[in-house]
């Protein structure tokens, strides 16, 4: 266990700090228009004895996990990642691809090719349909070259690349952006109420990539027809883009409250309760709140290019993007449009989510962004340290504990300050801390938050202390 806070130190990306609301960045600017002509669309069709065949294979990657800190049907949208508890080597989340349903294959996933040569630094884009192999863990694609627009410039940059067998060309792939262009709209935070074998992440989740594979050139039916593949006939490899958060609101209150007469704010006991009635304390409410610098909270544009200096194909999230639809303005960071409601926790803060933990999932496409994850409470009722927080045989409970912000730094200009990066292919497990302070007497509450507690009251289900 040491092992991994260890490793923890160095290749954690966000940092805790308490008491803080999240950094306030500058306001993104839109993302620029690609302004090329659309890309090629591949079918997996057999018409015609002569051509140009592509044929790919790819396998997906298993994530990097990461405990502590930032750093549907056959049909359902491509990329679906499903959680196993029991996993061996804490590989929670198993991730598969399934068929999409969309596109001119039904059965297919949706997909892009971006062939290229490094030299000339021409590039071909394909909107390209999928097979599914291995119950979601490998996906490829084999058929003819197809589909290019009279005049287009992507079919002179093809002739010249089988001109020269694909010499110095690579291919790299990309899936779970929107179908048919480079655009991702995140899916925004995801709650998990219960963490268990049984929870999937929404469709489409994040992304999976797979940057600069080398292209071989073989003659296949007697030399009628040419197939281009990877070099040695090589998988390739799909690893998400970016990273993952899984974040956990650890809950420690005492799991009771007692019920309270709102009269004499003393315990409510009678015959059939003599100690008292008790209820599971409800939910804490927080919200949640991120910079929106972070790419968990823009719809943003991809880029693809070939890096000048290296001559590598990568794809790149722009540094801006609008705004997600799951996020509102409040404060000079966004804020989630939904409350979350925390309950008591029932297991020990692990390294790792326990079944049962309240966990919320967010993805963050772009590698270099920075800001911060917050919590603010929304409200403290049975949090407060009034008659209505007291625990059975314990007291009155209000907030002592309080870990609100996970940060990554951007460093200044002229420092010599770490920069605080994400790491494609990683998920990241950190922990806000939420703990009580129990006191041994308190004052009386009064309207209008007495009226609110009388009504929130009559609808918990009190039990007679044992």
């Amino acid at each position: 266990m040491k092992k991994l806070f260890m490793l923890l130190a160095v290749a954690g990306i966000f940092a805790s700090c308490s008491k803080e609301t999240p950094v306030v960045p500058t306001e993104p600017t839109e993302p620029k228009a690609q302004g090329q002509e659309a890309p090629v669309q591949l079918t997996d069709g057999e018409a015609g004895e002569e051509g140009v065949r592509l044929s790919l294979r790819l396998d997906v990657e298993d994530f990097e996990e990461v405990a502590g800190g930032f750093d549907a049907a056959q049909r359902a949208r491509a990329v679906i990642p499903h959680i196993n508890t029991g996993a061996a080597n804490k590989k929670l989340i198993d991730l598969r691809a399934y068929v999409d349903g969309v596109g001119p294959a039904k059965d297919r996933l949706m997909g892009m090719i971006y062939l290229y040569n490094k030299t000339k630094n021409e590039t071909i884009p394909f909107n390209a349909p999928f097979r599914v192999y291995n119950d979601g863990k490998s996906i490829g694609y084999d058929g003819l070259v197809s589909g290019f627009a009279k005049g287009s410039k992507y079919r002179e940059f093809f002739d010249r690349m089988v001109d020269q067998r694909m010499a110095n060309c690579y291919v790299s792939v990309i899936i779970g952006n929107d179908v048919g262009n480079l655009n991702f709209t995140n899916k925004g935070p995801h709650v998990i109420t219960s963490w268990g074998d049984d929870v999937k992440l929404p469709k489409n989740f994040v992304m999976l990539k797979s940057e600069h594979n080398a292209v071989g050139w073989r003659y296949t039916k007697g030399g009628k027809v040419h197939e281009i593949s990877t070099a040695g006939n090589v998988r390739m490899k799909l690893k998400m883009m970016g990273y993952l958060m899984m974040a956990r609101i650890h809950n420690t209150f005492p799991q009771y409250v007692m019920r309270i007469n709102p009269t004499s704010q003393t315990p409510y006991t009678d015959a059939s309760g003599s100690k008292g009635y008790r209820a599971l304390r409800p939910d804490l409410r927080t919200y949640l709140d991120v910079s929106s610098t972070l790419s968990v909270a823009l719809d943003q544009q991809l880029d693809f290019r070939i890096d000048n200096q290296s001559k590598k194909g990568h794809f790149y999230m722009q540094s801006g993007g609008a705004r997600n639809a799951n996020f509102i303005p409040g404060g000079g960071y966004l804020t989630y449009n939904k409350v979350l409601q925390v309950p008591v926790s029932t297991t020990p803060a692990g390294e790792l989510p326990a079944k049962g933990d309240m966990v919320v999932a967010m993805y963050f496409p772009q590698v270099d962004d920075y800001g911060s994850v917050g919590i603010r409470l929304a409200d403290n009722y049975f949090y407060d340290g009034s008659a209505f927080s007291l625990a059975p045989g314990i007291g009155y409970q209000t907030l002592g504990t309080l870990v609100d912000k996970f940060q990554k730094f951007k460093p200044t200009v002229g420092t010599s300050a770490p920069y605080r990066r994400g790491v494609d292919n990683k998920v990241y497990y950190p922990v806000f801390e939420v703990g009580p302070k129990t006191m041994s007497s308190t004052r009386p509450v009064k309207k209008p938050i007495l009226s609110t507690y009388i009504n929130k009251t009559k609808s918990i289900q009190w039990e007679a202390i044992p």
